[in-house]
């Protein structure tokens, strides 16, 4: 496959998941949600925080402590960029600063 269709392969995984995440979190309510489903060679982790904002990562192996601390970081960048005045409630993040400390830190623990 070629990498838009890799992409697109990924983003229909993710989205297919949060049916199965919801049905977690009715059961669970603890923030980090590890392997909640299974596409191939995918597992699907989840990270939901106290504002039901869900972070969604496909990923090949088993990782659990380094994708803890993965979420961990980006639910601090996330509420540090929402707390931002600046920031539009209820909008994406279009910030590359926030895309890079997100890059970063998948680097780092993934």
């Amino acid at each position: 496959m070629g990498g838009g269709q890799d992409r697109h392969v990924i983003q229909m995984i993710a989205n297919a998941s949060l049916d199965v995440i919801e049905e977690v979190v009715r059961k669970d309510n603890a923030m980090y949600l590890k392997s909640v489903d299974k596409f191939n060679e995918w597992t699907v982790s989840a990270f939901i925080t106290p504002g039901n904002m869900k972070f969604v990562l496909l990923h090949e192996g088993k990782n659990d402590e380094g994708i803890r601390a993965f979420f961990s970081d980006v639910w601090e960048l996330y509420v540090k960029t929402t707390m931002n005045p600046f920031h539009t409630a209820h909008s994406g993040i279009r910030s590359t600063v926030f895309d890079t400390r997100v890059r970063a830190s998948a680097r780092k623990h993934l």
